[in-house]
């Protein structure tokens, strides 16, 4: 007999930790994104951080952004489900240990990462491609995930 959980958990990240860009399933729609974004077709290489955060704040972007890219509050309905907790990506490991330990899973580590991929100054570089235009739109279209999540708008912040 299995034990039934009543307790809801969910786990964010900060908008700066998202790889959306550099995801294997978004090479799959690099294509689509390149046809609307990219000024010369004929330049080859893969889709620019540029382009890709131009299709996230394109107002034509039809229906709801794709489910790797869309804002978490959309997804988990927080105003909805009432969480015991809510952890965060950059605090994984202690966050992993309190929900392991309220469930009584003492002996299931969560598994850790082993390489940080999201330095601050990539993520400056990153940023630095784009217009204080491009990421004050960026920040509207996640701006309850900010709030409700507890993260600082700041995308400069570390």
């Amino acid at each position: 007999m299995h034990a039934r959980i009543n307790s809801y958990y969910l786990f964010s990240r900060h908008l700066r930790y998202y790889r959306y860009y550099e995801d294997m399933y978004y090479r799959l729609v690099a294509s689509n994104i390149k046809r609307k974004y990219r000024k010369d077709m004929r330049r080859g290489g893969p889709v620019t951080f540029k382009e890709f955060v131009q299709h996230i704040i394109d107002p034509r972007t039809r229906g709801p952004l794709d489910i790797h890219w869309r804002p978490i509050h959309q997804l988990c309905q927080p105003c909805r489900i009432h969480y015991d907790f809510i952890g965060h990506y950059e605090t994984l490991a202690a966050d992993s240990r309190y929900v392991l330990s309220r469930l009584r899973l003492h002996n299931n580590p969560f598994p850790q990462p082993t390489v940080v991929r999201n330095s601050s100054d990539r993520v400056t570089e990153m940023f630095s491609q784009l217009t204080q235009s491009e990421i004050h739109r960026l920040i509207e279209v996640y701006r309850l995930d900010f709030e409700l999540f507890g993260y600082s708008a700041n995308l400069s912040q570390s």
